[in-house]
């Protein structure tokens, strides 16, 4: 009988344990006295997003335009009457958030809300149009209007799985080498060549194939832009393929002397008949044409061949009464064997500088001779 009634009194000790802890926490989990009347003043949100700094979807002022788009008013309301669990809802209903808490605090009357953003790796458009956020864990948020972040693309023929595997386990191989971190801007998955990469820098693309093993190829491409692309250039190539196990096959942009491409677009080295068929790329010789003569000389040259004589140098010439000279002057002949003028000719020569002599002479002369 004492055994029974000690059971009986410890059941019912427990009971009343269990019954006192659950009114201890509805006292504290419910605003009493003058938090009961209190009005919210302010709706406080924090926003945790991976690896800090400012959130990466939506601002804290986005938060409350979504709330408000559903109904969900909570300024000037009395805190004891705010539907927390209604907020929390439509939080969680938002696709970039993986926690949503919310609370009041009639201390400093105000509704307090964190919120924990996922992290989205990349931005998937698949063959149908549609846009997702891949995120981490292998997650998806179709992308809304309203918010948008700054992130690598994968686009061309894939589909949303396709981009969760294959393409998930190349841009994680992509983070964790800090050397390729940043260094693509864009994924290209095309039918036939697999999947390309678009650096950030050049134009060259990265043809890395469908094989899944993506750090070998990473780790080609690197070997091959340190030691390469130095001394050509970053765009000196069309494409550089790395889905050939070891080796890379890169095609120049421009072309190389001694090659030509065959019809898949490849450089074939030519021999000696064919690059003797080659066009040449000299300029083809033109037709003989009639020259036309030299134009002359506006002043004459010196005696000795030199340099042509100003009109500065040359003595004014008595006006003669010769016929015109040919254009092309015969030689005049040395000073001593000069042959006398002919009869007949009208010409006469010039007379020399001491001959002149002044008007008053030349009349004097006529008188004498009329005497």
């Amino acid at each position: 009988m004492r055994k029974a009634r000690l059971i009986k009194n410890s059941i019912i000790g427990i009971l009343a344990l269990v019954t006192l802890l659950a009114l201890v926490y509805f006292m504290l989990s419910t605003p009493r006295g003058e938090g009961s009347g209190v009005r919210c003043q302010r709706v406080d949100i924090h926003i945790e997003a991976r690896g800090g700094g400012e959130p990466l979807f939506l601002p804290p002022e986005g938060v409350l335009d979504e709330l408000t788009h559903h109904g969900v008013l909570l300024k000037g309301k009395r805190l004891d009457s705010i539907d927390l669990r209604r907020v929390e809802r439509v939080l969680r209903a938002v696709p970039v958030y993986e926690r949503v808490e919310a609370f009041v605090s009639p201390a400093s009357a105000s509704v307090q809300i964190r919120l924990r953003e996922k992290h989205p790796l990349f931005i998937v458009q698949d063959r149908k149009g549609q846009s997702h956020y891949v995120t981490e864990g292998r997650g998806a948020i179709p992308v809304r209007v309203g918010f948008a972040t700054y992130l690598p693309i994968a686009s061309g023929d894939l589909d949303l799985p396709y981009a969760t595997t294959a393409v998930y386990d190349l841009v994680e191989t992509l983070r964790r080498d800090s050397y390729f971190a940043d260094y693509f801007g864009q994924i290209y998955v095309d039918a036939t060549q697999g999947v390309i990469l678009i650096p950030r820098v050049g134009t060259t693309r990265v043809i890395m194939g469908k094989s899944p093993n993506w750090a070998e190829k990473l780790h080609k491409w690197r070997l091959f832009s340190e030691a390469v692309l130095p001394k050509r250039g970053l765009n000196a190539f069309a494409y550089v393929n790395l889905d050939y196990e070891g080796q890379v096959v890169a095609r120049d942009r421009h072309g190389i002397q001694g090659f030509a491409r065959d019809e898949d677009g490849e450089l074939v080295r030519l021999g000696s008949d064919e690059t003797h068929l080659q066009p040449s790329t000299a300029p083809a010789p033109t037709s003989p044409r009639e020259v036309s003569p030299a134009p002359q000389e506006r002043y004459p040259r010196s005696p000795k061949g030199g340099t042509p004589v100003t009109s500065r140098e040359v003595s004014p010439k008595p006006p003669s009464t010769s016929p015109k000279k040919p254009s092309k002057p015969a030689p005049k002949p040395a000073p001593e064997a000069r042959p006398k003028p002919k009869k007949g000719t009208t010409s006469t020569p010039a007379p020399a500088r001491d001959s002149k002599k002044p008007e008053s002479t030349k009349q004097k002369t006529n008188q004498t001779k009329k005497k």
